[in-house]
């Protein structure tokens, strides 16, 4: 059952933390990820990182700004070769660690087995697990363990006659023992103080531009390219720098332009309210590139605006915590079906409008009311949804946190479709024309871009929850 002060309260940890597995446990992920959440790890929180109240935006300690989840610091004294202490086996069940600094971790048999090194279980250049997991028994023990020669592995012995290894850096890395699954508020974002906005020269310059770009649009959700050539098939060519572009219904690039007979809505020249793309997919679009072709002035209206979605819904939990919760639990359909279109489209989706892991955390959120087909859930769940949903547009239609301005021609603004909602106001044409060019990236791509990138050019900018469903 979960706790509804767990759903409805944002709390404080300021208890005094002793530094010494902190700082590894904290940096564990940085080399496969870029960044780390806090979250997981905050029972080890260095003293010097107490946090004050979460007061719904940004926490400041020591000069530097914690999201939530998250935390900055030097992660180059972090993570090092480890060297251990001494280790001892509990029952073959488990080897308790006891590193050099003096922290211990445990590891259980069945996970060191699980992640052997050795090359009948992990291809080296590749880095895919080889081991047959069918035939690895839950209840494999370890019989003896020593240390590499080099100091450099752990070298394990099981029940099953297997002999492996494991790198010390690895369990470092990846130990476990001290992971909470205490309650953390979800990425909670704040407006921010400038509109995040590049040069396309600067992102088309090498890996360092589209890093920034990458940064930014993992800080706020949204960043403006200014300046791009206007020419057709740039937003394409821009996306790129990224990943591929994402194919859908709509092709590789569409055209955001008013027609007489429009397959979208977008596609005419009224108001569109707030929304995501495509949320009738099972995974969305995660990047939309917009880029603005042509902006007569005679054209009247048409300003685009943005909502950071997952700000709106951490504000909607804290007052509204039964709404919320109501919202996790029964499902929105979704859908698509338009057969009069030259590639004829059937696509209904169930799934909820807020999404949250283990700890309570929001890993995805889904708006689309445009694209919404009839509820179909239990007869008792009909009003409680209606009563919760219609609080949660309430909440988008009177945030604050809202973003309007007016494209110019050679602007690409480019957003996170599965965190920023999108739209625009109506307009008139008056004999002039409104014309923008779209493509998508997918949300694992974008986020695969960003993580190496980090890493390659040693940013370890710590990377937010990017909505793609994932629990960490």
């Amino acid at each position: 059952m979960i706790n509804r002060l767990m759903l409805g309260s944002m709390y404080k940890r300021d208890s005094e933390y002793n530094t010494c597995m902190s700082t590894r446990h904290c940096f564990r992920r940085l080399s496969s990820q870029g960044a780390l959440t806090l979250g997981r790890h905050s029972r080890h929180t260095p003293k010097q990182w107490k946090t004050p109240v979460l007061n719904g935006m940004k926490l400041k300690t020591n000069g530097n700004v914690l999201c939530s989840r998250y935390c900055f610091t030097k992660p180059d004294q972090c993570i090092k070769n480890q060297e251990i202490k001494a280790f001892t086996i509990k029952n073959g069940s488990e080897v308790k660690i006891v590193w050099k600094d003096g922290s211990e971790t445990d590891f259980h048999s069945i996970w060191l087995r699980n992640n052997c090194h050795c090359s009948e279980c992990k291809q080296e250049l590749s880095g895919q697990k080889l081991i047959n997991v069918g035939r690895t028994k839950f209840n494999t023990r370890v019989k003896t363990v020593a240390i590499s020669d080099q100091a450099e592995k752990l070298i394990v012995h099981w029940s099953d006659e297997h002999e492996g290894v494991l790198p010390l850096d690895f369990l470092s890395e990846n130990a476990y023992s001290d992971v909470t699954n205490e309650f953390q508020p979800s990425s909670v974002f704040s407006l921010p103080k400038t509109f995040p906005t590049l040069e396309f020269s600067e992102v088309s310059s090498g890996s360092q531009g589209v890093l920034k770009w990458l940064k930014d649009l993992n800080e706020f959700g949204f960043c403006m390219l200014k300046n791009v050539p206007q020419k057709d098939g740039m937003v394409c060519k821009t996306a790129e720098f990224i990943a591929p572009v994402q194919q859908t219904i709509y092709g590789v690039q569409f055209d955001v332009v008013s027609t007489p007979s429009p397959i979208n809505v977008a596609y005419s020249s009224v108001g569109l309210d707030f929304h995501m793309d495509l949320i009738y997919y099972e995974s969305a679009p995660g990047l939309q590139l917009l880029h603005c072709m042509k902006f007569d002035d005679r054209v009247q209206g048409g300003e685009s605006t943005l909502l950071d979605l997952f700000y709106v819904a951490e504000e909607f939990r804290r007052s509204n915590p039964d709404e919320f919760y109501v919202l996790t639990q029964i499902p929105t359909t979704f859908q698509k079906i338009h057969y009069q279109r030259e590639n004829p489209v059937h696509m209904v989706y169930q799934k909820p409008i807020l999404t949250l892991n283990h700890r309570q955390e929001i890993t995805s959120i889904n708006w689309a009311p445009a694209f919404e087909g009839p509820l179909c859930v239990r007869s008792e769940d009909v009003v409680p949804y209606y009563k919760a949903y219609h609080k949660f547009a309430e909440a988008i239609d009177n945030s604050s946190a809202k973003l309007e301005f007016k494209m110019v021609p050679g602007d690409l603004i480019s957003f996170n479709n599965r965190r920023v909602l999108h739209g625009r106001n109506a307009f008139t044409l008056n004999g002039g024309m409104r014309h923008l060019q779209g493509c998508y990236v997918n949300i694992d791509e974008y986020k695969s871009k960003l993580c190496y990138l980090s890493n390659k050019l040693k940013d370890k900018h710590p990377i937010r929850q990017v909505g793609n469903q994932c629990w960490t």
